[in-house]
Order: C-alpha cells, then structure tokens, then sequence
C-alpha cells in the first residue's frame, strides 16, 4: 500500500529519516476483549504515572492485545499462544484493572518515510506491506499497525506520529554514485533518494536492485521506477522475482551477475546502501559484497571484512534494516 500524509505545520525531514506511527488496536477485537472480560468498557484503569483511561481506550490505544512473555509462563500448557482462551482464564483475576500487569504497552511502529520533502513539502508517504495471520484458534488477524494503516483510517482522519531523524543517509557529494538494495517495502527510503537526487539535479548515477516474489503482484512502485529509467536518471535497475522461474532468484544473484560493473562503481566512490529485512535479506546481500570484494580485490575473507568494516567507518556501506 501507498499511503501519503499531509505534512503537520513544521514538521521537516530528510531522505532517510523514519516516521512512527501510534496505532490504535481493531476495533471487533477490542470489543471481543471487553466481552471475555465481562465489561463495559467505561471501567476506570490506572495507567502509567498517574494516567487514567476507561478500559476501552486503555485497549484501544494503550495496550497491545499481546501478553507479556511472564504470562505465557503462567496459564494452563492447552492455553499456550491461545490469546483469547488465556483472556478468559486470567479475567477470574479481575484482569480488566490492572491491565499492565499482563498486556504489553502499546509502542509505535517504523516506517521509513518514502518521499522527499524538497519535492513535496507538505506532504510524505509510506509504503506499507499488509501483515495477516492466524491465531490458535482460527480467526484471522491484521498486523496492529498495518491493519491501522492499510485498513482501517480514513481519508481525513488524524493519525498520531513523531519523525525521527536516521543516520540512513545520502552522500554529501551529488556527483557520488549511489546503489541501493531494496526488495519489497525496503524500497520506501530509495523512492526518497531518487526523489530528492532529481529535485537538486544530482549528476551521479543511480543504481536499484529490487525484487519480491511475484512480478505481477509484488512490482511496487512499477510505473514510478520505470518513469525514472525512462528518462535516464535511474541508470540502472535490477528485477529479481524469486518464484517467477524454476529456481529462485534474489538481488544478491543479480549484484553476482553485475559484478564487474558494480565494483567499477565502488571504484567511481559509490555509497551502497540496503534496506529491508535484516534476518535473511541483509546478511545475503552483505555476504554477496564480501564475495565480491574478495574476487574483484583478490583479498581473504578476513581483508574483505577490513574493506567493508573502512567503508561502513566512511559512510559508503550504510543499512537501514528490521525484523
């Protein structure tokens, strides 16, 4: 999902920065909650320095539908990830008033802002993916905050936020060349990039890789990315759909294929940068550029980590990554 926000008086930011967002818990499941709970809703509860909210908004705002792992430890091993049967087991302890003492707190999510304000100031976006899942005993669940965002607001409606500045950030010097890694949402900080390196007539090139499962479904920002390509200042961009043939594709494989050109890139001083899932994603793609620089150097594993370690102290090797 593409989704823009008016900018609020006197918010600024740069390419890179993150924005987070406070969601608010679905409505239908906050309402199943009061129902196990055997409350209206309008019972007072006791909040965090002194704070005091009715048990609905503490549900709906306050608290995440998710036990504390202390809970889990507690209830019953047939109730074990069963959030709503464990509802019911722990609503004998009057549970509806002390709610901290079991429910995680709310805290915001990221999301790296995908515009760039010197284009648009009175606006940005954010590239959501919508998360689903099951729980334990069927039903199926949005993620908080992406069921926030890609379901539930409204055009109109406020939504609370705070921006926070990154250290994610663009070189200095225009000229430099830039090559960004980011499958899926990790390309919402590089549609910024790209945004802000064509409002200032940046000359140095750019390079994507990008990828997802699917090209038909998965190509975000397609006719974004090929409007850029088009008229030459996305010089390059790499596709890897990883179930699009008999054997999966991913960026690294195509950063491989391009090995040559792209260090011949690093050699011009390109800055390199990834986004995205850090479990799986990241550690391939840096793994890659560790291969890399031992071919086109002729260096050990251990120099190439030498090499690497110099250009994240220089800026040119920067990650912006979660999960």
């Amino acid at each position: 999902y593409w989704i823009r926000f008016s900018c609020p008086k006197g918010y600024t930011f740069e390419p890179g920065d993150v924005v987070f967002v406070h969601a608010k818990n679905d409505p239908k499941w906050v309402q199943r909650a009061l129902s196990i709970l055997k409350a209206t809703g309008k019972e007072q509860v006791a909040g965090p320095n002194g704070a005091q909210w009715t048990l609905e908004e503490a549900l709906s705002e306050h608290y995440e539908l998710r036990f504390k792992a202390s809970v889990w430890e507690q209830v019953p091993s047939e109730l074990k990830d069963d959030f709503w049967g464990c509802l019911a087991w722990y609503q004998q302890q009057s549970m509806g008033t002390h709610l901290g003492r079991y429910l995680l707190p709310m805290r915001p999510r990221a999301y790296s802002i995908a515009s760039a304000q010197k284009l648009a100031p009175d606006r940005f976006d954010l590239i959501v993916a919508l998360v689903t899942y099951r729980m334990v005993e069927g039903s199926v669940c949005e993620g908080l905050s992406s069921g926030f965002l890609c379901k539930r607001i409204q055009v109109g409606d406020e939504v609370p936020l705070h921006i926070i500045a990154s250290k994610f950030r663009l070189p200095k010097d225009d000229s430099r060349p830039v090559i960004m890694v980011g499958p899926g949402t990790g390309i919402a900080p590089f549609k910024a990039f790209l945004e802000y390196r064509k409002a200032v007539g940046a000359p140095g090139p750019n390079w994507l890789f990008f990828g997802g499962r699917h090209q038909a479904n998965d190509f975000i920002l397609k006719d974004f990315l090929e409007s850029m390509q088009a008229d030459g200042f996305l010089t390059r961009l790499d596709l890897a759909f990883s179930r699009d043939q008999n054997h999966k594709v991913y960026v690294q494989h195509r950063m491989l294929e391009h090995a040559k050109e792209l260090w011949d890139w690093f050699r011009r001083g390109a800055y390199f940068y990834i986004c995205g899932d850090a479990r799986g994603m990241a550690k391939d793609v840096e793994s890659t550029l560790l291969t890399i620089i031992q071919q086109e150097e002729r260096l050990s594993l251990a120099e190439a980590q030498i090499y690497l370690k110099d250009l994240r102290r220089e800026s040119r090797y920067q990650m912006d990554v979660y999960g």
